[in-house]
Protein backbone atom coordinates (compact mmCIF):
# COMPACT_ATOMS: atom_id res chain seq x y z
CA UNK A 1 0.00 0.00 0.00
CA UNK A 2 1.03 3.08 -1.06
CA UNK A 3 0.41 7.15 0.07
CA UNK A 4 -3.38 7.36 -1.43
CA UNK A 5 -5.33 11.07 -0.36
CA UNK A 6 -7.52 9.08 1.92
CA UNK A 7 -4.75 9.10 4.56
CA UNK A 8 -4.57 13.16 4.02
CA UNK A 9 -4.99 14.74 8.06
CA UNK A 10 -5.48 18.25 6.37
CA UNK A 11 -2.70 19.28 8.68
CA UNK A 12 -0.13 20.50 5.88
CA UNK A 13 2.91 19.82 7.74
CA UNK A 14 1.91 16.76 8.93
CA UNK A 15 0.80 15.63 5.64
CA UNK A 16 3.71 16.50 3.72
CA UNK A 17 5.65 14.42 6.27
CA UNK A 18 4.03 11.34 5.77
CA UNK A 19 4.33 11.85 1.91
CA UNK A 20 7.89 11.97 2.26
CA UNK A 21 8.03 9.13 4.71
CA UNK A 22 6.12 7.03 1.67
CA UNK A 23 8.88 8.44 -0.64
CA UNK A 24 11.29 6.93 1.58
CA UNK A 25 9.67 3.51 1.49
CA UNK A 26 9.59 3.73 -2.38
CA UNK A 27 13.23 4.28 -2.21
CA UNK A 28 13.28 1.23 0.13
CA UNK A 29 11.11 -0.66 -2.56
CA UNK A 30 14.37 0.04 -5.62
CA UNK A 31 16.90 -0.27 -2.64
CA UNK A 32 15.89 -4.13 -2.34
CA UNK A 33 16.40 -4.94 -6.23
CA UNK A 34 19.72 -3.00 -6.28
CA UNK A 35 22.62 -4.88 -7.31
CA UNK A 36 24.52 -4.34 -3.91
CA UNK A 37 20.85 -5.05 -1.94
CA UNK A 38 22.41 -5.31 1.57
CA UNK A 39 24.40 -1.92 1.36
CA UNK A 40 21.32 -0.04 -0.11
CA UNK A 41 18.57 -1.41 2.56
CA UNK A 42 20.86 -0.78 5.21
CA UNK A 43 20.96 2.97 3.91
CA UNK A 44 17.63 3.42 3.27
CA UNK A 45 16.79 2.19 6.62
CA UNK A 46 19.00 4.22 8.26
CA UNK A 47 17.44 7.12 6.07
CA UNK A 48 13.80 5.95 7.26
CA UNK A 49 14.57 5.74 10.93
CA UNK A 50 15.85 9.66 11.09
CA UNK A 51 13.04 11.36 9.06
CA UNK A 52 10.58 9.29 11.12
CA UNK A 53 12.13 9.90 14.28
CA UNK A 54 12.09 13.85 13.07
CA UNK A 55 8.06 13.34 12.12
CA UNK A 56 7.50 11.51 15.26
CA UNK A 57 9.02 14.42 17.58
CA UNK A 58 6.71 17.49 15.47
CA UNK A 59 3.64 15.11 15.88
CA UNK A 60 3.92 14.85 19.82
CA UNK A 61 5.29 17.88 20.16
CA UNK A 62 1.58 19.17 18.15
CA UNK A 63 -0.34 17.08 19.78
CA UNK A 64 1.18 17.86 23.33
CA UNK A 65 0.71 21.80 22.27
CA UNK A 66 -3.29 20.79 21.95
CA UNK A 67 -3.77 18.77 24.82
CA UNK A 68 -4.48 15.61 23.31
CA UNK A 69 -5.79 13.18 25.68
CA UNK A 70 -4.82 10.20 23.36
CA UNK A 71 -1.21 11.66 23.65
CA UNK A 72 0.21 9.05 25.78
CA UNK A 73 -1.60 6.31 23.54
CA UNK A 74 -0.01 7.78 20.48
CA UNK A 75 3.36 8.09 21.79
CA UNK A 76 3.52 4.33 22.86
CA UNK A 77 2.76 3.58 19.44
CA UNK A 78 5.34 5.76 17.93
CA UNK A 79 7.64 4.07 20.40
CA UNK A 80 6.52 0.48 19.16
CA UNK A 81 7.27 1.11 15.48
CA UNK A 82 10.80 2.70 16.50
CA UNK A 83 11.73 -0.71 18.26
CA UNK A 84 10.32 -2.60 15.54
CA UNK A 85 12.13 -0.58 13.00
CA UNK A 86 15.60 -0.93 15.44
CA UNK A 87 15.24 -4.57 15.51
CA UNK A 88 14.71 -5.05 11.52
CA UNK A 89 17.59 -2.22 11.28
CA UNK A 90 19.88 -4.51 13.64
CA UNK A 91 18.88 -7.78 11.67
CA UNK A 92 19.54 -5.62 8.44
CA UNK A 93 23.22 -6.27 8.91
CA UNK A 94 23.46 -10.18 9.28
CA UNK A 95 20.45 -11.54 6.55
CA UNK A 96 17.69 -10.05 4.15
CA UNK A 97 14.89 -8.32 6.04
CA UNK A 98 13.87 -6.66 2.67
CA UNK A 99 10.54 -8.34 2.34
CA UNK A 100 9.81 -8.28 5.82
CA UNK A 101 10.78 -4.50 6.02
CA UNK A 102 9.19 -3.56 3.59
CA UNK A 103 6.03 -5.17 4.40
CA UNK A 104 6.12 -4.24 8.43
CA UNK A 105 6.79 -0.32 6.88
CA UNK A 106 4.02 0.15 4.86
CA UNK A 107 1.33 -1.44 6.45
CA UNK A 108 2.20 0.31 9.63
CA UNK A 109 1.97 3.60 8.56
CA UNK A 110 -0.68 3.23 6.18
CA UNK A 111 -2.59 1.77 9.17
CA UNK A 112 -1.12 4.19 11.72
CA UNK A 113 -2.22 7.40 9.66
CA UNK A 114 -5.68 6.12 8.56
CA UNK A 115 -6.51 5.35 11.71
CA UNK A 116 -4.45 7.03 14.96
CA UNK A 117 -3.55 10.34 13.25
CA UNK A 118 -6.71 10.77 11.41
CA UNK A 119 -8.43 10.28 14.97
CA UNK A 120 -6.65 13.49 16.13
CA UNK A 121 -7.56 15.72 13.33
CA UNK A 122 -11.13 16.50 15.43
CA UNK A 123 -9.37 17.52 18.80
CA UNK A 124 -6.41 19.65 16.52
CA UNK A 125 -9.26 21.35 14.92
CA UNK A 126 -11.55 22.14 18.00
CA UNK A 127 -8.86 22.59 20.53
CA UNK A 128 -7.12 25.47 21.44
CA UNK A 129 -3.40 25.80 22.41
CA UNK A 130 -2.62 24.23 25.69
CA UNK A 131 -1.71 27.18 28.08
CA UNK A 132 1.81 26.54 29.61
CA UNK A 133 2.41 25.32 33.29
CA UNK A 134 4.85 28.15 33.70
Amino acid sequence: MGWTDALLTGIKEIDEQHKVMFDVIAQLEQAVSAEDKWSAVHFALVELTSYVNIHFAVEEALLRLHDYPELNAHIASHRAFSAALADIKKHSIREDVSDAMTTLVKTWLAQHIGKEDIAYVPHLRNAPLARSAG
